[in-house]
């Protein structure tokens, strides 16, 4: 018996996208037409390699296990580093949105003529297990400061912190309170079983595991030789971070809680660079290996770059970012419906070192949900997800160079339009196109209003930076032409493919 058809395809398939209408399905602005945006963005995706989700290929798991490595030689140097830390590796870099750290210079690299692909480490170097007095709040959005007792857990933190130590918490700042209601005895659970090893999501993946400390065989001798590619750079910046690790006078311990010194975030990333470089530069090169061929130093966080070995060669940027891991859940954070309780949402977060540490209040720290994004993105529609990356890779060349803060935004649209929109709409291929457009239009109007309402914090808002009004002028001209413009990225997408890639990591950051 024949089957029934649906068009051309099987009846038990999806139907195929409708085709767009020629006479309708215009956009006003451009004219471009709606089908060849989506075509567009379903080409780019192909040749992007993101597609159909992220692999995890060979050169990518050797850059992991040196990266992890790497660190455990990092604790070796300086025992304050701790020996079992849970990493989080996100995919895409700073410059591609991965983290909000405001609108900081994150270095003058760009994706495609300085690397092949971008990734963003977390890097606890630091725990609070509750929040308490420890933990200080400003009304500024996502600002917090970290107040140290004498004593945690019948140690010494501030002896032994002492060099990374900052003045007290200016007068009339706000303390953050667990909120009860919002952690439950299963949610505390849950927080203490959160899973150790390689974990795959279906559009995006993280590794969270324990840092190893026993994995560094002959990958990573510890010796006194010195061999980077950038060896005088390294030397200069070291030397530049040990100037800046200045020592704060320290309260007595009878003083009140307000008095009390706080773990300064630039000092810290100043310090968490130094250790690195020290041990960067102690590396001997193993044939077959990565070989870490840069390090800098950024506003907040370090940037190395790897050279895997290839054939064919490729460099991998990793944004390694000295964070502080606080377990329960700020008072005031908001709840997603559209995406159905998240298991993460109340277990723990981070605060990730301020970029704008020319400020006053360096020594402050800014809130970050990069886990809860994580478990977002899992339910972010497929379309959506491809538009975002298109409208990314346009983003990309504007924003290389500047301290904008678009990437971040671009991202935090998607989740107000997953709260905004309908999720059947969302989720038909042949609607990319207009989620591309609509993003498009999203962000050229926080960059016009200079803010945008942060997602996590009810009240808080995300600052678009001092660049917005110059990015705001080049996104209306791309806006002006998409289809020209997501055919040249298809183009260098092109070329970059058969220039050899990167095997099994893509290139777009969903």
């Amino acid at each position: 018996m024949a089957s029934a058809v649906w068009g051309s395809a099987p009846w038990w398939g999806p139907p195929p996208p409708a085709p767009a209408r020629p006479l309708t399905d215009i956009d006003f602005c451009s004219g471009a037409q709606l089908q060849e945006l989506t075509q567009l963005i379903q080409e780019l995706g192909v040749q992007a390699s993101w597609s159909d989700g992220p692999k995890t290929g060979p050169d990518l798991l050797q850059a992991k296990d040196f990266v992890f490595s790497l660190l455990s030689l990092v604790h070796r140097r300086d025992p304050r580093f701790p020996p079992q830390a849970e990493l989080l590796l996100l995919r895409g870099g700073i410059r591609e949105g991965s983290v909000d750290l405001g609108t900081s210079p994150v270095g003058p690299y760009a994706r495609g003529p300085h690397y092949d692909a971008g990734f963003t480490l977390l890097v606890p170097v630091f725990s609070l297990d509750v929040i308490g007095q420890e933990l200080q709040t400003d009304v500024e959005p996502c600002y917090a400061w970290v107040c140290l007792p004498e004593m945690m857990h019948g140690t010494s933190v501030r002896k032994a912190w002492q060099d990374c130590l900052g003045p007290p918490v200016p007068v009339g700042r706000d303390s953050i309170h667990r909120s009860e209601s919002e952690k439950s005895p299963k949610d505390q659970q849950s927080s203490m079983d959160q899973p150790h090893g390689y974990v795959a999501e279906p559009e995006l993946y993280v590794f969270l595991e324990k840092s190893p400390t026993n994995v560094l065989g002959p990958e990573l001798p510890l010796q006194d030789v010195t061999d980077l590619g950038l060896p005088e750079l390294l030397k200069k910046l070291n030397g530049d971070v040990t100037k800046a690790a200045l020592n704060s006078p320290v309260p007595q311990p009878s003083e009140a809680p307000e008095a009390w010194p706080t773990l300064c975030a630039a000092k810290v990333a100043a310090w968490f660079f130094a250790v690195l470089a020290e041990v960067a530069e102690s590396l001997i090169p193993v044939p077959g290996a990565p070989r870490l061929v840069h390090a800098a130093r950024q506003a907040g966080f370090t940037t190395i770059l790897l050279a895997t070995p290839g054939p064919p060669r490729r460099l991998l940027l990793f944004d390694l970012i000295p964070v502080v891991s606080v377990a329960g859940w700020p008072e005031g954070a908001r709840s997603h419906s559209w995406a159905g309780p998240l298991v993460s949402e109340s277990s723990s977060f981070y605060l990730v070192p301020r970029g704008d540490t020319e400020r006053p209040c360096a020594s402050g720290w800014q809130l970050c949900f990069a886990r809860q994004e994580l478990a977002l993105k899992a339910h972010i529609p497929s379309p959506l997800l491809q538009a975002h990356a298109a409208a990314q890779a346009l983003l990309r060349p504007l924003v290389a160079g500047t301290r904008a803060a678009a990437p971040y935004l671009l991202r935090t649209l998607l989740y107000w339009a997953c709260e905004r929109l309908p999720a059947l709409y969302l989720a038909r291929p042949e609607n990319a196109g207009a989620c591309f457009l609509g993003l498009l239009d999203e962000l050229g109007r926080v960059l016009e209003a200079g803010t945008l309402p942060h997602y996590f914090l009810s009240g808080r808002k995300l600052w678009a930076g001092d660049g917005a009004a110059a990015l705001l002028v080049a996104l209306a001209r791309l806006r002006g032409d998409p289809a020209q413009a997501l055919c040249a990225t298809v183009e260098e997408a092109k070329a970059a493919r058969k220039g050899g890639g990167l095997a099994g990591v893509g290139g777009g950051a969903h």
